[in-house]
């Protein structure tokens, strides 16, 4: 209880305004720090894509590659692709590298809606930031990058999985099927994604990619053939 000095009255204490005022503005500013960091979260998203015709008589080939989506913790909106591919794929990238580049930005007009959405979750921003390094990683690899073997679209994923802090196979098997991998992945991590993710498809479907690339290759291989026996 605060008195004026000899006047016997009860006068406002003087300060008491300036410590809410205060409390209020540190509050509010908690408030904006918390608001931020929670907006702050990017979604990852895996996909692939099955061996299809694209328009103009074009072939889009079994291929992975993921999605970023949300606000970097800097508060920039990311809306992105990361995949990784050959620039001109031809018959001779079945014996040779060729030169590789990352997917292009954004993706051709129907091309996310005709793959298959595996499953995502919530990165960290420590994982946002090793995806990054991943895809900066491969953008800088000496040319030439693409290796249909030993540097494609599937150990490319398999990179960013392994950012993002997933268990992955080493299986062979999967290096021409990116569906059929990314399974693969949703199985071994089932726990965390059932706790922190969405899963979207049951692993253990049809992945799309191992036959289909096959029948594909031979059918390069004969029109190889052909043309050679032409000239």
């Amino acid at each position: 209880m605060f008195f004026g000095r000899g006047s016997g009255r009860k006068t406002a204490p003087h300060f008491s305004w300036n410590r809410s005022r205060r409390g209020l503005v540190v509050a509010a500013l908690l408030l904006v720090a918390f608001t931020a960091q929670v907006r702050a979260a990017v979604t990852i998203d895996f996909y692939s894509h099955k061996l299809a015709m694209a328009p103009g008589l074009n072939t889009y080939f079994p291929h992975g590659f993921v999605l970023l989506s949300g606000t970097a913790p800097d508060g920039t909106p990311v809306n992105a692709n990361l995949g990784f591919t050959a620039r001109n794929i031809f018959i001779n990238v079945l014996w040779e590298p060729v030169t590789g580049e990352l997917d292009p930005t954004p993706l051709p007009d129907g091309y996310i809606a005709g793959a298959v959405n595996h499953f995502s979750f919530v990165l960290t921003d420590a994982q946002y930031g090793a995806v990054l390094a991943v895809a900066d990683k491969w953008r800088d690899w000496p040319q030439p990058s693409y290796d249909i073997d030993t540097h494609n679209c599937v150990l490319f994923v398999k990179d960013l999985a392994m950012a993002a802090g997933l268990a992955v196979s080493d299986d062979p098997k999967f290096l021409h099927a990116p569906g059929d991998f990314l399974d693969d992945v949703a199985a071994r991590n089932s726990a965390f994604l059932a706790a922190h993710g969405t899963l979207y498809r049951a692993p253990g479907g049809n992945g799309g990619g191992t036959e289909a690339l096959e029948q594909r290759v031979k059918q390069l291989e004969r029109d190889a053939r052909e043309k050679t026996s032409a000239n």
